[in-house]
């Protein structure tokens, strides 16, 4: 069923044409690789591409499809692809394709159907999780995947372990563990790229109702998973623990990325016990998740998400800090 049709947006974005949506989202993206070997600016890369959706769901807004913004580069990108045969091309294009317009397409998707915030987080992030774990297989074929990953993380931390003893940094004492770390940042590495778009999903969500969109609008402290997300948990846990490889690689980054997505039910379960005072303030729930990313409260946070999924965790339906019964 058609959806009713977005409202008329402010004035200042209908001179945002396709062409110019377009060329902003691929700069806001483009600091992420760019900025990616500044110690520094690295971390300002991350923020900054998780706005190369906005320019395209502008255009969405005006009531033109985000492909018209987003086509062209997108063929761009294939064809320095297929010119170059370079292997980092090929993560900046699939990159700016599920950072940039996977975002703006799933708004699309939602806006022609009757789903929740939780269904559509869900399906944005597992389509981005398909999308990775499809071509790290294609990239390394016929090489087992996670062995692929493991090699490359391999040398570039090496390089980066020369370039630290270049500059006169000692790196002796910790290498089993820098050794563990690398091994298993490799091996959940498509799980982290899909939260890396959940993250820039869960961004784009309060800022569809500004933009008169009719999505996005309910409180966070409302937020809850999809229902069928229990399936992915199962298969995920056991075929991490029973499957051989590679179906242990592919359930192990189900399993992490099924987390992710009860970490945000979690979190909002949280806020919803803030009340609306606290809850509604955006530093504090900034501040629950970085104390609950750096902490073992993460877990917690996911199993929260999953019990509120078969047992209500939050009475009454109002944003009251759970004091109506």
């Amino acid at each position: 069923m058609a959806s009713t049709p977005p409202s008329p947006p402010p004035p200042l974005l209908r001179w945002f044409g396709p062409g110019v949506a377009g060329l902003f989202s691929l700069i806001a993206f483009a600091s992420l690789p760019l900025f990616a070997g500044v110690p520094l600016l690295s971390l300002v890369g991350v923020f900054l591409a998780l706005l190369a959706p906005l320019p395209l769901v502008h255009l969405v807004a005006t009531g033109r499809p985000s492909f018209l913004a987003w086509g062209w580069v997108a063929a761009g990108l294939v064809a320095a692809v297929l010119l170059f045969e370079q292997t980092w091309l090929v993560a900046v294009c699939v990159g700016y394709l599920l950072v940039g317009a996977w975002p703006a397409v799933s708004v699309e998707i939602w806006l022609r159907r009757r789903w929740g915030t939780g269904r559509w987080v869900a399906i944005a992030t597992l389509i981005a999780l398909a999308v990775v774990l499809s071509v790290i297989t294609a990239v390394f074929w016929p090489l087992q995947p996670s062995q692929g990953l493991d090699t490359l993380m391999g040398q570039a931390t090496a390089q980066a372990g020369e370039m630290l003893q270049g500059l006169g940094v000692s790196v002796a004492g910790g290498e089993e563990t820098v050794a563990f770390l690398v091994h298993w940042t490799a091996y959940l590495m498509p799980s982290f790229a899909a939260l890396y778009v959940l993250a820039g999903v869960l961004w784009l969500r309060p800022r569809l109702p500004l933009l008169g969109l009719p999505r996005g609008a309910e409180p966070f402290a409302e937020y809850a998973s999809e229902e069928w997300l229990p399936v992915g948990f199962v298969f995920g846990g056991l075929g991490w623990v029973f499957a051989p490889e590679p179906g242990k690689w592919l359930a192990a980054n189900l399993l992490v990325t099924v987390l992710g997505l009860y970490f945000v039910h979690g979190l909002a379960i949280i806020t919803f016990y803030l009340g609306r005072r606290l809850g509604g303030n955006r530093w504090v729930r900034a501040g629950v998740a970085v104390l609950a990313l750096l902490s073992p409260l993460a877990l917690a946070f996911s199993v929260l998400g999953l019990a509120d999924t078969f047992f209500r965790l939050r009475p009454g339906g109002a944003l009251d800090g759970g004091k109506t019964a």
